[in-house]
């Protein structure tokens, strides 16, 4: 751990009780972590005002809230989030995709497949996510999960210069909660599972199609697709329409925490065919039950789990039918345990206090 003595942070808590639930995800464990492995720190956390008391009880010992009013996120962290770290005497902000204006501040990105993709968002989340980048250089350092995702950031935003990975992981919980079975499967038990915000990016159509092809998936061994709907949707074809009103295919939609603990425990296969990720958590959680993984050859699964899961071209509808049926021949894997969040907290810690070294604290 590099030493520069405490830090005074204001951290950005905004989707902490209400949000995208991977975003969400790493605003909790990225704080939770900090306050654990670095304790002699002072954290202000902003949330929205009405989340103030809900949050209260959830945070570590020692965190300081503060309420912020301003809709949405990014408007609150360009507009807001300036005059509530002033107020609170912190050396640094700490925010997640938009920059705080004028004042230090660490970005944690989550990706800028918006800028790469824009055909995948609607226009008004292309115009709601336009400050992301545009703001971008004027952030005293950039933060993201992966390096796959650190060199994007780096190849769309020149300006931007170098951006760290600092890893992220599942939910610590996850694993060992009481798993209860969901009421969509009530008498099922044999099962093969898909995880993610049904949105074209996630190729849902393609994963349908190959489970189908694949002679293995139908009433009495489904494809379970969990998630909810999410800008873009996936736009179901004739194929899929009809696997899902004969059975073959069982939607969810969203499930708790210990439903998909259930989930993840009992799928006999994971498959996750997304065109693109930043980091893309489900197949290191389905690992980490040690449920065997079917996923797309793309840069950043081969980074994070290339060593133990199938990877197949996410396009390629024949070549995933193949990998379904040998991974469910071939039968469960070893449980790889999954990364924690310490080491992505103190990477970030660390990076907002060589921000701070040599600065005064904003008064």
């Amino acid at each position: 751990m590099m030493a520069h003595g405490p830090v005074r942070a204001l951290l950005d808590g905004y989707w902490w009780h209400e949000g995208p639930p991977s975003n969400a995800l790493v605003q909790r464990e990225l704080v939770r972590a900090w306050a654990r492995t670095h304790p002699e720190d002072e954290l202000v956390l902003a949330v929205p005002t009405e989340h103030l008391e809900a949050v209260r009880d959830d945070v570590p010992p020692g965190v300081e809230l503060v309420g912020v009013r301003r809709r949405p996120h990014g408007v609150a962290v360009m507009t807001e989030y300036p005059s509530v770290l002033r107020r609170a005497r912190a050396d640094v902000a700490v925010t997640h995709n938009f920059v705080p204006w004028g004042v230090p501040s660490v970005v944690f990105l989550h990706d800028v497949l918006f800028q790469e993709h824009p055909e995948w968002f609607t226009p008004a989340e292309r115009l709601y996510l336009a400050p992301v980048t545009a703001l971008l250089p004027r952030a005293g350092a950039v933060l993201t999960s992966s390096a796959h995702e650190a060199h994007r950031i780096e190849r769309l935003n020149r300006r931007v210069g170098h951006v760290r990975p600092i890893g992220i992981a599942p939910d610590p919980r996850l694993t060992s909660l009481s798993p209860v079975r969901p009421a969509a499967l009530a008498g099922v038990d044999d099962f093969v599972l898909t995880v993610g915000r049904l949105n074209v990016r996630k190729n849902l159509g393609t994963v349908i199609a190959a489970a189908v092809r694949s002679g293995e998936v139908g009433p009495a061994r489904p494809l379970v697709v969990v998630g909810g709907p999410d800008g873009r949707g996936p736009g179901f074809g004739p194929e899929a329409r009809r696997a899902i009103d004969d059975g073959a295919v069982v939607l969810t939609g969203h499930v708790a925490d210990r439903e998909l603990a259930w989930l993840y425990r009992h799928a006999a296969l994971f498959v996750f065919l997304s065109l693109d990720e930043g980091f893309g958590l489900p197949p290191v959680e389905a690992l980490a039950f040690g449920t065997p993984v079917v996923a797309s050859d793309i840069g950043v699964f081969r980074e994070t789990v290339g060593a133990h899961a199938r990877l197949v071209d996410p396009l390629d509808v024949d070549a995933t039918a193949t990998a379904i049926r040998q991974e469910l021949a071939r039968g469960r894997r070893t449980v790889v345990p999954p990364p924690g969040w310490d080491a992505a907290a103190t990477a970030l810690r660390d990076t907002a206090a060589a921000l701070h070294r040599g600065r005064r604290r904003v008064a």
